[in-house]
């Protein structure tokens, strides 16, 4: 899988390379101007020396001479043995061994040493180099610029991570306060995000109560039913009546625990059950008189499985349902072992990927069953909260569902 980095690793790494490439770029301009000023000195001095020596005699003021162009004395003895040291001589020259001249390059400050007879004198060139300083001053000026610019954007960023975090509020079902944004690009898109979760949060409540009310006023007729079945003397016609109103009352009590589920408004509560409990219970949900006909039970290994006891066998109530709707014959086979389960039912190979049924309202299109197309999507929306694999195959021109809730292993085959 491609590694990918945030925006602040991205910012980190950008603005290190550009402070870098930039210390690199201002040192080789600093070097190439100091070189330059360098060469520049030298010219002049070795034209002063030769205009010094051409005009040299016993009466000639040396002082006053480099005096007027632009030399003063360093009367430092410590400075003047460390220059002489440590600094780089750039030219020597001499007049018949009278007078010698050694040009010397200190801290980017050019020095001259002259020595004619008893005259002995160090002297400091004070011509600066204005495009060293300016190059300088610069290279300072855009590194306060590049520091501040960094964290002037990290700064921008910082809504980022609070963003952040009140939209993972928001996916754990709480209400965030989308408020103390500024009028910029993460502004605009806490603004809109607010807008879609309000929206969204509206189409929930909607939903809802639209779904409470039918379920509400379904069950007044359904309790009025119960009631007048209760009157009727006939021992068959009444025990079918209780059934029938039994079965819509444990339908709308099946779909309040769903519409609970997906809202956020239930909390799983697991503990470990027995495959048999639970599959008696998606039996009584099922209400089938002929369940154990056209339903064949392999208790292979009476697992115990950590589930939520009311939402689970409606799962296995499901996937029950769907298999024997979808059955060429009629008839399901489970499979139980230790580690996962296994549903099968002969029929058609289906026309579609096993993850188009997956998605809420599909179902084959020229199927002669009706339905709604949510018994799969239901199924494997719960399978991944209680973190279990289900997986799909079509074998021996049959259906297989297998879900898995022990040790995850994918290239088992029994069944």
């Amino acid at each position: 899988m491609q590694k990918k980095y945030s925006i602040y690793t991205k910012l980190v790494v950008l603005f290190v390379v550009t402070f870098l490439l930039v210390c690199i770029l201002f040192i080789v301009l600093l070097k190439i101007e100091e070189n330059a000023y360098a060469e520049e000195g030298v010219l002049r001095q070795k034209n002063l020396v030769k205009n010094m020596i051409n005009s040299y005699n016993p009466n000639f003021n040396i002082d006053a001479y480099f005096n007027n162009n632009n030399f003063s004395a360093v009367k430092n003895p410590d400075l003047i043995h460390t220059i002489k040291e440590d600094g780089e001589i750039l030219f020597y020259d001499s007049n018949d061994k009278v007078c010698h001249f050694i040009s010397l390059k200190y801290h980017n400050n050019l020095y001259i040493d002259i020595q004619c007879g008893d005259f002995k004198k160090f002297y400091k060139e004070n011509i600066n180099d204005r495009i060293y300083n300016l190059l300088l001053i610069g290279f300072f000026f855009f590194s306060f610029l590049v520091v501040f610019m960094y964290f002037s954007v990290l700064k921008s960023l910082e809504p980022l991570k609070k963003l952040r975090k009140q939209v993972a509020e928001a996916a754990n079902g709480k209400k965030p306060d989308f408020v103390d944004y500024q009028e910029d690009e993460i502004g605009k898109i806490a603004f809109e995000f607010k807008k879609a979760f309000t929206r969204n949060q509206e189409l929930i409540q909607s939903r809802q109560l639209f779904l409470r009310t039918i379920m509400h006023e379904l069950k007044t007729p359904i309790g009025k039913g119960r009631i007048i079945a209760e009157m009727i003397k006939e021992d068959k016609q009444k025990e079918r009546l209780i059934d029938i109103f039994s079965r819509m009352d444990s339908l709308i009590n099946e779909f309040a625990k769903i519409e609970n589920l997906f809202s956020k408004n239930y909390n799983l509560h697991f503990k470990p059950i027995h495959f048999s409990t639970i599959l008696e219970e998606a039996k009584n949900y099922l209400m089938r008189d002929d369940f154990n006909k056209i339903v064949k039970i392999h208790l292979k290994s009476d697992a115990l499985i950590n589930v939520d006891m009311e939402i689970f066998p409606l799962i296995l109530k499901n996937l029950i349902d769907n298999a024997l709707k979808y059955s060429s014959d009629g008839t399901c086979e489970i499979y139980s072992h230790h580690q996962y389960f296994v549903i099968q039912n002969p029929g058609r190979k289906l026309s579609e990927p096993i993850e188009y049924y997956f998605e809420a309202f599909t179902r084959e299109k020229d199927e002669k069953v009706k339905g709604m197309g949510l018994g799969l999507y239901i199924v494997f929306e719960v399978c991944k909260l209680h973190n279990f694999d289900i997986i799909y195959y079509y074998e021996n021109n049959k259906h297989c569902f297998k879900v898995f809730f022990g040790e995850k292993n994918h290239n088992e085959t029994q069944k």
